[in-house]
């Protein structure tokens, strides 16, 4: 018992982090309390096998005290293991899965958000008597040219922005700039500061983090970095991150600091790239699924799991940099774009805004596929929303050799009648397999008929394989299983396969869309000219031809485009327009929430989807 309280010293290999560790705690709390990012998908519960390190010096424990054997890869799962003194680890480079490029901003001509007015104050006298407030007033007034509006009654008329004007104008300085957003001062510094003017516009996914750092000046995106949400290691989908919150100590406080902490480190990379200080930044709008959104904020998600399943909040005004900690402008603003409800979040929003969904005249169904899965169809004022439970598979999760859309990963695959081929991201050895991988997989073994339409692989279809392939196909624990790449050159020396278990993953995933969009599509008087528009990581780089193959999606080819991350490319467009911004409120309050699970014969649907598409 006082041995479990001693504090010992956690090295990682190449870092130059040192963190504190105890027997009290897995070395994968260790980690996570010392802001280090390790992936478990299942929440630390020992099931995903994807937590693990590699023990350099000193020993590890398990849960009873006894010693702890590793792996055959000289590895241990950190979520089982202890420490038993000071301890040196190995952990695999992190690296971040690709979602996608915003595309091409565009915005319309109306007033930008965020701007700044550079006034020449006349300072009050004793013979021209008026207060600084009005004097910032009337040199405002003095720049409004017809039909503009900057000015604005109480434009500085709270404690906060009246302390600053206070220590600006202590040097009474010939010029000062205002920054206004959607026409109310948020800032006021001394000085000409107007050739600086930033904001960064944040997509945070389930999985992955983008921020883009825009030049609102020049009303474009300037630098891009992604990172891995560092609250995968509590759990690869919102469900388990949602438990996380009331099952673990300081659950909701932890996940809110791993989220946050992520965007400070994004922010320092986005502005060191192009050489900005940080205090430059001025503005930041953030997209977000409903869980992401109410844990950036440290508000609880529990009401989403439970009946009727509603969010805490679908709106909330402006924050300031302190309600969340993040290192921008200590003046600037955060906009939590709008949710539209419970799962349905603000990446939603922004990517309905992002594609013209809202404004078309024409049927859309836009499809963001992703570790959640969200859907909306129709065109102007009737739009119909539904989530599903996508799960994390199209990340890699829960699949046994799966892994992100990084280095070594398997994004393709062919099976001719004398080998199996396959491409990687990167120059190295095959790893494990993503998500379009997968599904790029199971479609090439549903064309050769290594599956049957039930998802099931067969003794007799190894017989009928032609001779090449037919060692591929094995019974390995009770379970069939397919190789893709022999262990002889595969990475880790093991094969990489897709088992039956993986296939069940997929048909899972597939039903859920693939019923989520026929709930959707009984909304819409006509489907005649439905355009599919497929967002999101998994979507930005599915093979189109296997999803149809499979029988996710519906129509053809032919009605069927990726639009990249939509929802960062609709933060960034309302970072840059007042217009567009509201067209976020207006989204969010006129899309129609359909509750899949409270639909008629829907579990009767579900269970029919499950069966792939006859050839």
């Amino acid at each position: 018992m006082i041995e479990a309280s001693l504090t010992y010293t956690l090295l990682i290999e190449g870092d130059d982090r040192c963190l504190p560790c105890s027997q009290e705690k897995t070395i994968l709390r260790s980690l996570i309390d010392g802001g280090v990012f390790l992936e478990a998908n299942c929440g630390g519960r020992g099931t995903c096998g994807k937590c693990k390190i590699q023990v350099l010096k000193g020993q590890v424990i398990g849960k009873n005290g006894l010693q702890v054997q590793p792996g055959n890869d000289n590895t241990y799962l950190a979520c089982q293991v202890y420490p038993q003194g000071d301890i040196t680890i190995v952990l695999k480079k992190e690296q971040a899965s690709q979602k996608g490029q915003a595309t091409e901003i565009i915005v319309d001509d109306s007033l930008p958000l965020v701007k700044k007015v550079v006034l020449a104050p006349a300072y009050p006298t004793v013979d021209n008597h008026y207060s600084l407030q009005e004097m910032i007033r009337q040199a405002l007034a003095a720049q409004t040219t017809a039909g503009s509006s900057l000015v604005s009654t109480g434009l500085i008329d709270n404690a906060a922005m009246l302390r600053r004007l206070s220590e600006v104008v202590e040097t009474k300085p010939e010029l000062i700039t205002i920054t206004l957003l959607d026409n109310q001062a948020i800032a006021v510094e001394a000085n000409d500061t107007s050739s600086v003017l930033y904001g960064v516009a944040f997509d945070i996914g389930t999985t992955t983090v983008v921020g883009m750092l825009v030049d609102i000046n020049a009303r474009k995106v300037v630098a891009v970095c992604s990172k891995n949400n560092p609250q995968a290691s509590m759990g690869a989908d919102v469900i388990s991150r949602i438990q996380a919150t009331h099952e673990l100590l300081g659950g909701l406080e932890g996940l809110s600091q791993l989220i946050r902490r992520c965007l400070n480190q994004i922010i320092a990379e986005l502005c060191s790239s192009v050489g900005v200080a940080s205090s430059h930044v001025y503005a930041v709008t953030i997209a977000g699924n409903a869980t992401m959104s109410h844990l950036v904020l440290e508000i609880s998600p529990s009401t989403l799991v439970r009946k009727p399943y509603a969010a805490l909040f679908k709106y909330m005004s402006p924050l300031n940099p302190q309600d969340i900690e993040l290192e921008i402008n200590p003046q600037g603003e955060i906009m939590v774009l709008p949710n539209i409800a419970s799962f349905v979040g603000s990446d939603t929003t922004a990517a309905i805004m992002a594609v013209d969904q809202d404004i078309s005249e024409n049927p859309m169904l836009l499809v963001d596929l992703g570790t959640n899965g969200e859907m909306v169809i129709g065109y102007g004022n009737m739009l119909y929303a539904c989530s599903t439970a996508a799960g994390p598979a199209f990340e890699g999760a829960h699949i046994r050799d799966g892994m992100r859309a990084i280095d070594g990963a398997i994004t393709d695959v062919a099976v001719t009648e004398q080998n199996v081929l396959v491409q990687v991201i990167g120059r190295g050895k095959p790893a494990g397999i993503c998500g379009s991988g997968i599904v790029k997989a199971v479609a090439e073994l549903l064309k050769a008929g290594i599956l049957e339409a039930s998802g099931r692989f067969t003794k007799s279809a190894a017989a009928k394989l032609p001779i090449p392939l037919q060692h591929r196909l094995k019974k390995q624990g009770g379970q069939w299983e397919f190789v893709l790449v022999e262990g002889k050159d595969s990475a880790s020396g093991a094969d990489i396969s897709i088992t039956q278990a993986d296939v069940r993953q997929i048909q899972l995933v597939k039903s859920s869309i693939c019923t989520g969009i026929q709930f959707l599509m009984e909304r819409l008087h006509s489907e005649s000219g439905l355009t599919v528009c497929l967002a999101g990581a998994f979507g930005n780089y599915i093979d189109i031809d296997s999803a149809l193959t499979i029988g996710m999606l519906p129509g053809n080819q032919g009605v069927i485009c990726s639009v990249g991350n939509a929802a960062g490319t609709g933060a960034v467009q309302a970072l840059l327009s007042a217009a567009k911004m509201q067209r976020c409120i207006a989204i969010a309050s006129k899309v129609n929430y359909i509750e899949l699970a409270a639909q008629h014969d829907f579990q009767n649907r579900f269970l029919a989807n499950l069966t792939f598409p006859l050839s």
